[in-house]
């Protein structure tokens, strides 16, 4: 049987089959009614049985209850592997029956000592391939840069009328104005503000920030990554965030695309942010949404679980809560269409065993998948937890 409607029949529960949660295709919200959803957490890493394998395997902990509200989960898939790159095993995913969190974890999840073996060929070792230079992207350039001026207010001294000219362009687009404002990380023009940025792999964002006046730091674990950083002048440590031992209030904005899924206790890393910022500050997440709609219509297939790199996958609803655990004063909690890769790689991965994730299929793919974009921007009207994404935007 091929590998790709082998994982498909492991769905454990079709769109029909299961009442409730993010399958259902239930309205998600952004907030949490009552904080009492959450009880106060055991470690994430606190000493449990593990399986014993080979060398080269990723060994394992039972994991059967929600990291957040401690409930058993219900068995979502079965028996998945890595069809990215390449990581041993076969992985388990439960989702919290809490209908406050529906949160996606793997179960067995990861030793904390083995997870470093799931990203021996990870893409952050790729180098940067430097795009065409072409009239399209020289024009995507000019409306991306009128659109952060005149809303973020970077380099007002260089504004012009063409930069409100071509802020209106943007908002003809939706799907490229969302990667507008990530392009800024959501963040205001704070000049000499200090950036701190977990996750940042080789720092080719780090570095555009740091030309809008930003001071710049990063972390990641990824001892390559970190290297190319390096090597683009920017000051970047290995290692985890709790690994640097930060001052307390040292950093004006924490930010972290696709990042806070990759940990074993996502709790611990929020509430070391909320000691390192300074009063106001902001902490910006991005990460995969359980809810969204294309992993109600992919499944097993969404490139969002990525297992076993995903450990904990949130919903609006989860990742807020979370945030209020933590101490954080809750912003914004909501899901966004800047997910147009998600669909196609998850399209891509129905149709094959195996998809090269460092590699980019022919336009008139990626043109049907930004139209289905379009479509679920349309639709996050009426279902607000539609996006590929979470976006939280929240304050110390």
């Amino acid at each position: 049987m091929p590998l790709a409607r082998a994982q498909r029949e492991g769905t454990l529960f079709s769109i029909e089959q299961n009442s409730r949660g993010a399958m259902s295709g239930e309205k998600l919200g952004t907030v949490m009614e009552e904080e009492s959803e959450f009880p106060e957490l055991m470690s994430a890493t606190c000493a449990l049985p593990r399986t014993e394998e080979s060398a080269d395997s990723i060994r394992t902990r039972p994991c059967p209850n929600c990291y957040l509200c401690r409930r058993k989960g219900e068995l979502l898939y079965e028996n998945l592997t890595d069809r990215l790159f390449g990581a041993p095993g076969r992985w388990n995913l439960r989702r919290c029956p809490n209908p406050k969190c529906e949160i996606v974890w793997l179960d067995p999840t990861p030793v904390e000592e083995d997870i470093s073996k799931a990203y021996r060929a990870y893409y952050t070792h790729e180098s940067e391939v430097p795009s065409e230079d072409n009239w399209a992207r020289r024009l995507q350039s000019r409306i991306r840069t009128g659109y952060v001026r005149t809303k973020y207010h970077y380099h007002q001294d260089g504004q012009t009328r063409w930069d409100q000219l071509f802020t209106l362009l943007a908002y003809l687009d939706p799907i490229r104005r969302a990667n507008f404002d990530f392009s800024v990380f959501y963040l205001k023009s704070t000049p000499h503000g200090r950036l701190l940025e977990l996750g940042c792999g080789n720092g080719a964002k780090l570095k555009s920030m740091k030309e809008l006046g930003w001071q710049v730091e990063g972390v990641d674990f990824d001892p390559v990554a970190v290297g190319q950083a390096r090597e683009r002048g920017i000051t970047v440590h290995l290692g985890t965030l709790a690994d640097q031992k930060f001052p307390d209030e040292t950093f004006d904005a924490i930010t972290a695309s696709h990042f806070i899924e990759h940990l074993p206790d996502p709790l611990k890393t929020l509430q070391e942010c909320r000691r390192l910022l300074k009063p106001g500050g902001l902490v910006v997440l991005l990460t995969p949404n359980a809810g969204s709609w294309g992993h109600r219509i992919y499944q097993a297939d969404w490139r969002g679980l990525e297992p076993p790199r995903h450990l904990h996958i949130f919903t609006p609803s989860s990742l807020a809560g979370m945030c209020r655990l933590a101490g954080l004063n809750l912003g914004i909690c909501r899901s966004t269409v800047r997910g147009s890769g998600l669909l196609l790689a998850s399209r891509i991965l129905r149709r094959a065993a195996k998809v090269d994730a460092t590699r980019f299929p022919l336009w008139p793919h990626r043109l049907w998948e930004e139209l289905r974009c379009l479509a679920q921007w349309a639709g996050s009207f009426v279902d607000s937890a539609a996006g590929e994404e979470v976006l939280l935007i929240s304050r110390k």
